[in-house]
Order: C-alpha cells, then structure tokens, then sequence
C-alpha cells in the first residue's frame, strides 16, 4: 500500500493489505457504505418499527426464529456500524448471532424505554463485549484446550483470513485479532484505517492534525507488536 501523494511512499509499513480479511468483514464495510461510520440511523429500528411485532409472544426460541427471517430490524446494519466505529476485528457474524440471542432473552423485560432503537443498540454493544471476552479468553488458552485438530470451537472467517498474508495459522491469527482488540482506540483506528482499509495517509494526518510521518510510526509500531504477538509461543496448561 503507498499513499497517493507525491510524497514517498517509504513511511507506510511495508506489508500488503489482507483482502481476505476485508473480504470477511463485509457486513461492515456495507454498514458504512465505505465511508466513516456515523451514527446508525437505522429507520429499521427505529420509533416506526412495531417492536412487539417481533419481542413479543412465545420463548426465546421463537423470537430468535423471528428475528433470522429477513432481518426486521436491521440488525446487521447496527452491528457493522458498531465495529466499524471501535475499530474492531471481530466477526460481525458471531456478534450478530450473540445480539439475537441477548434480544432473545431481554425481550420480556423491555417496555418501550428506552427509545428501541437506543436499546437495540445497547444489546449489540453488550454482544460485543462478550464476544471480546471469550477472545481474551482465547488467547490465553493453551493449545491443549482447543477444539479437534487445534481449531477452538469457533473459528470466524475474520481470523482464517488474517492468518493467510502473514504465513500463520487460523489459531495464531486469532491471538493476533485479540492482541489488536485490546489496543487503544487511537491505535485500533489507526492501523485500521491505514492498513487495512488502505486510506490515503496524508489526508489522514489532516483530519487527524499529526503529521504523516508520526501516524506512520505509530502503525509500524503496531505492525511490529502484532507480529510479535504472532511469533510468541502459546501459553502452556496450568498443572
């Protein structure tokens, strides 16, 4: 990747842009439809949806069964633009499906307040959350504790992807995704925006106000820690 200035492209890490892992994040490139993320403004969710049309009547199983059908209540949509605004590199996925079942399990106890759209919201933020949770966890589990042929139980796309430029395997990837997630948002942002989404360097230190140089430092910086973290030897099981 080079910056589209006249400037010389030397500043920029030197490593090429992992398609496949932009490939897997769709759901969160279309949530912004490749531009920044705003704010969600999903009229799909918002006060016009008849909520108790899809919350209420029956378990958690049927709303879930609801909810899988058509994707009433544009549910991607507020995921992607949730990960696209942290910066995060999290299977949307994995995170759609947690959000569903949390609705699943919080629609009894929802009234009305807060306004639906701000409590669906809520639900994915709180999705998110666990999902990086089990991430840390992950990462901090000897190979001995994964699934048949070394692969945890789940495995998202994102991980797979991000394994193939850097030569390393789906599991090592995934320690590499949750070293990224555990960075500052400045960082996270950054090195996103950068390396993966291949943004113009220069205007990005203008909107930013850093110099071009000082932003390039800071995600070979990140570059650098990231394949560090690939190279290190996963903990072993505790006797």
């Amino acid at each position: 990747m080079t910056s589209r200035s006249r400037r010389p492209p030397s500043r920029l890490p030197t490593t090429d842009t992992p398609r496949g892992a932009e490939a897997s994040r769709d759901v969160r490139l279309d949530a912004v439809a490749r531009g920044d993320a705003g704010p969600s403004d999903n009229s799909d969710s918002g006060s016009a949806l008849d909520w108790r049309r899809y919350l209420c009547g029956g378990g958690p199983s049927k709303v879930i069964l609801r909810l899988a059908q058509g994707d009433p209540l544009g549910l991607r949509r507020v995921v992607g633009v949730c990960l696209a605004q942290r910066a995060l590199l999290l299977d949307a996925d994995w995170v759609h499906l947690r959000t569903m079942t949390r609705i699943a399990m919080a629609a009894r106890s929802y009234e009305g307040l807060p306004a639906f759209a701000l409590w669906l919201e809520s639900q994915v933020a709180a999705a998110v959350e666990e999902v990086l949770d089990e991430e840390r966890e992950f990462a901090d589990m000897a190979p001995s504790m994964y699934g048949p042929k070394g692969c945890s139980p789940h495995q998202p796309a994102v991980h797979r992807a991000l394994g193939d430029p850097l030569g390393i395997d789906p599991d090592v990837s995934r320690r590499v995704c949750a070293a990224f997630n555990a960075l500052p948002y400045q960082e996270r942002h950054t090195f996103d925006s950068l390396i993966l989404r291949g943004k113009d360097l220069d205007q990005m230190a203008v909107v930013l106000g850093v110099s071009a140089s000082r932003l390039a430092r800071r995600a070979r910086r990140i570059l650098d820690h990231l394949l560090v973290v690939a190279q290190k030897s996963p903990p072993e099981p505790q006797p």
